[in-house]
């Protein structure tokens, strides 16, 4: 009966997808090696070199043995048995002894006693050994001296690949994740993009690492052995392969197991990110609820599920091992027994030197056997992880410029919203809205939490693509235009004044990357940065901490307003500036904002009325639709009005 498709569930729509087959996912990862082939195929002839000494270091025991150390004591003992007479014939070549009887003659002639080899026989084996022993111990050095240069260019040299992949990996998961949509960003929790983005490329970069390492080298040595047990005797190596399907089906069985337990293990393994995230941003609320205990009493239960989740994995692991290795040591004492027996009965020409030979090759043979055993495993583990990094790459990033998308130089005549709706799931979030902005005018957006203003917002910056409508820019559908070109001629202050790690400098210029330290200072008077700048010990080169920490809200806010003034921009968008601000403060950045609006089209969403009086223009939303709009005077004087409300909460 046909198993069903394996399938996972995606993690923002729910609905299944077929899972990757494992040959797909190994291919894709193999593909990042292909800029480093040449190194990698440096690495891949080391380590045929670093194999092929390894096995020859166990060959060299036939030629010791056969042509050294048992003429070499015969010689010695001067004696010549039934078994030491037919090696001495077969290392010299001749059927007879020296005085022309065969060996079992003399052996019957002396009552069944081992005879005393002749002074010409003791004399020929001598010469032997004196023949064979340089020729083993100059191959014995060769190998010696081969084995660590080959051991450290495969070392290396597959490193080195695997250190230039892993960077490669990193750099794509970093550019995807910067041009993924902001529906992905808020619809996927960040336990669960950090787990991918740490952990999944680290096991990712694990899988390739066993590919090239336990699954390639490995491979490479097991071929070089079994070339070499056939050529000592392909009889036993032959009654040897009748057990080989039996260990390959284990090791297939055992790696199917495992890769299913990988993967609800990594699934997990974002779970326990995301509780953690959760406790590390909420720590305020939690420890004034003192909720310590609750948090950590959920945060075990995770940790917990992952551990046993993680425990399979191991369990199927530690069972492979321990097949293969059961498997092996049968085999191992099996071939001792067989091969004895053949040497023994004479057959298939197996000498004592041939049978010790086989059986070190062999073990030199097993190890590989061992590393494949271990890195198809641990292959198999990792393997769901690069699915999951895959899975983030293989998202639809920000929606491409169309064919022929056009530049822009700035807004000349206005920006225009035609019938747009939009929704993130069922419920429409814009309903048909309709707007017209003149270029130059400041518009506000008001209206209660919900009501669909930052959304409006993010659809003027192409954050997102409309479900409905459209948005005009002097006529121009704004899907037309050159996505970089428009956001390169706007610029955003939102009530979250976030700031980069660095110094206050670095975060003004980041609105203009080029701008000159006059520049970045003109922008600074402007936000009034400059009157706090001047009491800091290092001035703007203080480094402004994770987040902009080191400086207050007010502070940071106006460094986000001169980083907007640098950027000097047609089109401003500020999403709540100074709702999370001190009067004073507030006062400082309204200041800046007043500076920044001139000659520029403005969308302002605030919730402080107060702040907007003096807008253009006043837009009203309500649950995703335009209900009225005016000027500040106008609104107040509509009896009932929408902004009225508003205007009676906010003045409370």
């Amino acid at each position: 009966m046909l198993s069903p498709v394996p399938t996972r569930t995606d993690p923002q729509s729910g609905t299944p997808s077929v899972a990757p087959s494992s040959r797909a996912t190994l291919w894709r990862l193999v593909r990042y090696v292909r800029p480093w082939i040449g190194v990698l195929a440096l690495a891949v002839v080391c380590a045929g070199a670093y194999s092929v000494a390894r096995a020859g270091r166990a060959w060299i025991l036939k030629p010791l043995f056969d042509d050294v150390i048992l003429p070499g004591s015969a010689a010695a003992e001067g004696l010549t048995g039934p078994d030491i007479g037919a090696l001495v014939d077969d290392v010299l070549g001749r059927g007879d002894d020296a005085g022309g009887a065969p060996a079992a003659e003399r052996e019957a002639a002396t009552g069944g006693e081992p005879a005393l080899a002749t002074d010409a026989e003791r004399e020929a084996l001598a010469a032997q050994v004196r023949e064979s022993l340089p020729r083993v111990l100059w191959a014995a050095l060769l190998i010696v001296l081969v084995l660590p240069v080959a051991h450290l260019g495969q070392l290396y040299l597959s490193q080195y690949v695997l250190g230039r992949v892993l960077v490669d990996l990193q750099q794509d998961l970093c550019a995807k994740l910067l041009r993924l949509p902001l529906r992905f960003h808020h619809g996927t929790s960040r336990g669960d993009v950090l787990s991918r983005v740490t952990n999944d490329t680290q096991r990712a970069h694990v899988a390739l690492d066993h590919i090239l390492v336990d699954v390639l080298q490995s491979g490479i040595a097991l071929a070089v052995g079994v070339v070499l047990l056939l050529w000592i005797s392909w009889q036993l190596s032959l009654a040897l392969a009748v057990v080989t399907p039996i260990l390959a089906g284990a090791i297939a069985l055992f790696g199917r197991a495992i890769r299913k337990s990988a993967r609800r293990r990594q699934e997990t393994q974002g779970d326990v990110t995301q509780r953690l995230v959760q406790i590390l941003s909420g720590i305020k609320v939690i420890k004034a609820f003192s909720a310590e205990r609750v948090e950590e009493q959920s945060f075990e239960r995770d940790n917990l599920r992952l551990f046993r989740r993680g425990m399979r994995v191991v369990r199927g692991r530690a069972l492979a091992r321990a097949t293969v290795e059961g498997l092996n040591n049968t085999i191992g004492i099996a071939v001792v027994l067989v091969g004895a027996a053949v040497v023994v009965q004479g057959l298939w020409g197996l000498t004592l030197g041939s049978l010790a030979a086989y059986f070190f090759v062999m073990q030199t043979t097993y190890r590989p056997v061992k590393d494949l055993t271990k890195g198809w495993t641990r292959l198999m583990e990792a393997l769901p992880s690069a699915d999951r990094f895959f899975e983030l790459l293989d998202r639809e990033s920000d929606l491409a410029d169309t064919d022929g998308a056009l530049g822009f130089d700035g807004v000349q005549q206005g920006i225009r919203v035609r019938d747009l709706s939009f929704s993130y799931g069922r419920e429409p979030v814009l309903d048909h809205i309709d707007l017209d902005v003149p270029a130059g005018q400041t518009v506000a957006l008001v209206g209660r939490t919900g009501s669909g203003k930052t959304t409006l917002i993010d659809l003027l910056l192409r954050f997102h693509e409309p479900d409905d409508g459209h948005i005009e820019v002097d006529g121009v559908d704004l899907h037309q235009l050159r996505r970089e070109a428009w956001l390169s001629r706007v610029a955003v202050v939102t009530q979250d004044a976030f700031l980069f790690p660095g110094s206050i400098a670095d975060n003004i210029r980041y609105g203009r990357p080029g701008a000159t330290d006059e520049d970045v200072a003109r922008a600074a008077r402007a936000a009034h940065v400059d009157e706090f700048v001047g009491d800091l010990p290092d001035g703007f080169a203080t480094d402004v901490g994770e987040g902009g920490a080191r400086l207050s809200g007010g502070q940071r806010q106006r460094v986000t307003i001169a980083r907007a003034i640098l950027r000097d921009p047609d089109v401003l968008f500020f999403d709540e500036a100074t709702s999370a601000l001190d009067a004073k403060s507030e006062q400082f950045v309204q200041e800046a904002i007043e500076a920044l609006l001139e000659g520029r089209t403005v969308f302002v969403i605030a919730h402080r009325l107060s702040t907007i009086r003096g807008a253009d223009r006043i837009v009203v939303l309500d649950k995703g639709r335009v209900v009225e709009s005016g000027t500040h005077d106008e609104l107040m004087a509509r009896p009932g009005g929408a902004y009225l409300e508003l205007a009676s909460v906010d003045a409370r």
